[in-house]
């Protein structure tokens, strides 16, 4: 594979029920293979780009599923802070640096030096452009902040930062909204994404509520294509669900969950649990309801990551541990 690193830029509803599915048979040859371990994952909604972290959270990569070309967008540590745009062709994302120190000629200047290093980290906000494959800063917060979050009912971006809410819309070429579907659009609030939970947010910023989980931290968040809902994992396992800020059902043991792009319902990497331990991740579909099935189940590897490819009719997800990218149909 050819490895392209660059640093310039150029620039909806309700659930449907479960599907059903037969479980898959143990995994034939890669569909792809990365050039690391994949962790957390995105796919562009074209379903032609892979963003996607190591086990770290530092450092993205994009890998082009056309021509197996990889780039590596940045080193620092992302996290879960990156969303695809609808048009399927710029990454946005949050990386977290601490500004770096001035060479040092003299004690007094080796003392401010060291005074440096424990300089705030900053955030910083940039975009990715597949298309020329160059990138550029678009905001910067001199403080660390939380996960960046995308709304794409009206192309905006949020993230909490010590000084409050920090938003910023964006504007892409022939995709912005028209006048009167500004004025039909119907809005109770919005949702934003810490380390510590999920919070919905209305009257502009004015009021924060904390979603109900079991407390243990976010470990991945996906918002589904109206804006409406929101699924969550915890680092404890769990799974969640809310509605436009409604009381939070837990829908099942796992993680990763992703929103079918029509359809409304969530794959997950789902816990095969022991106790209260998990020891294996099979693929799952579930509703709001908490009704799940299980797609695969492989005893000896850990399905991770699951996202719809080709409207929906596909699921590209990799097995634990490796670098491995699989391909299964998905069979209503």
């Amino acid at each position: 594979m050819n490895t392209k690193i660059s640093i310039i830029f150029h620039i909806l509803l309700a659930f449907a029920g479960p599907a059903q599915a037969v479980a898959l048979k143990p995994h034939s040859a890669p569909f792809i293979r990365a050039n690391q371990q994949i962790n957390q994952m995105k796919l562009s909604p074209k379903g032609r780009y892979l963003a996607y972290t190591d086990d770290t959270g530092l450092g993205l990569n994009v890998l082009d599923l056309n021509t197996k070309d990889i780039y590596r967008v940045t080193e620092a540590k992302v996290g879960l802070s990156f969303f695809w745009t609808p048009d399927g062709f710029r990454l946005f994302y949050r990386e977290l640096v601490r500004p770096p120190l001035k060479p040092a000629h003299s004690d007094q200047e080796r003392e401010l030096a060291d005074l440096d290093r424990d300089a705030p980290i900053e955030s910083k906000i940039k975009a990715f452009d597949c298309s020329v494959a160059r990138n550029i800063e678009i905001d910067k917060i001199a403080r660390s902040s939380g996960y960046l979050t995308f709304d794409p009912r009206d192309l905006r971006f949020l993230l909490m930062s010590e000084s409050g809410i920090h938003t910023k819309k964006i504007y892409i070429p022939n995709q912005r909204l028209a006048l009167w579907q500004i004025a039909g659009r119907h809005e109770r609030g919005k949702w934003l994404a810490t380390q510590k939970g999920i919070l919905w947010v209305t009257q502009g910023g004015l009021s924060l509520r904390r979603m109900e989980d079991d407390q243990t931290e976010l470990e991945s968040f996906d918002i589904s294509p109206d804006g409406q809902w929101i699924a969550w994992g915890t680092k404890g396992n769990k799974i969640y669900a809310s509605r436009e800020g409604k009381k939070p059902e837990f829908i099942d043991y796992g993680r990763e969950p992703r929103w079918h792009p029509t359809r409304h319902i969530i794959v997950f990497a789902g816990a095969r649990m022991v106790g209260n331990k998990p020891v294996n991740f099979d693929l799952k579909i579930a509703d709001s309801k908490g009704q799940s099935k299980f797609l695969t189940s492989t005893q000896y590897s850990s399905e991770r990551s699951p996202q719809w490819h080709k409207g929906g009719d596909k699921l590209l997800y990799t097995v634990e541990n490796t670098t491995d990218l699989y391909l299964m149909d998905f069979r209503p």
